[in-house]
């Protein structure tokens, strides 16, 4: 789109929509990964991953 100088809005609503595409992305790896590793590891016994899911947690709310 930039190559072909394309409106600047439309750059940016691509972007916003790619942007919302990944966040969505990983949001369902995060939920996948806490019905798997995560509740495996507490059944196992390894509360450490509680810390894992936290520092998780907060690099997605930034």
């Amino acid at each position: 789109m930039i190559q072909n100088d394309a409106y600047c809005n439309d750059v940016l609503m691509q972007l916003s929509a790619v942007e919302n595409s990944v966040k969505s992305l990983a949001n369902h790896i995060l939920e996948n990964h806490i019905y798997t590793c995560v509740s495996r590891d507490m059944e196992e016994g390894n509360i450490e991953i509680i810390d894992e899911l936290v520092h998780l947690f907060k690099k997605f709310n930034r």
